[in-house]
């Protein structure tokens, strides 16, 4: 089977299974916090950290090692 590149591979471990997701509401971003843009969350249920959906299911057709290096960022 192949794979799909909006699969869910975890930057931080490479897992490819979910726990939870969710959506968050944001007042206004701000540019200094990272997380500000963030509107949808995946927890990864191998290392159970909270992914931004954007680089966990690589949106715009991103890399999976520039989804690593842009989750760097993020913490």
């Amino acid at each position: 089977m192949s794979e799909n590149i909006n699969d869910f591979i975890c930057p931080n471990c490479n897992s490819k299974d979910i726990l939870d997701q969710k959506f968050v509401s944001i007042e206004k971003p701000n540019s200094n916090d990272p997380w500000s843009s963030v509107t949808q969350i995946i927890k990864c249920a191998n290392c159970k950290k909270d992914i931004p959906a954007h680089l966990g299911e690589r949106w715009d057709n991103i890399s999976i090692e520039q989804a690593k290096e842009e989750y760097k960022k993020f913490n």
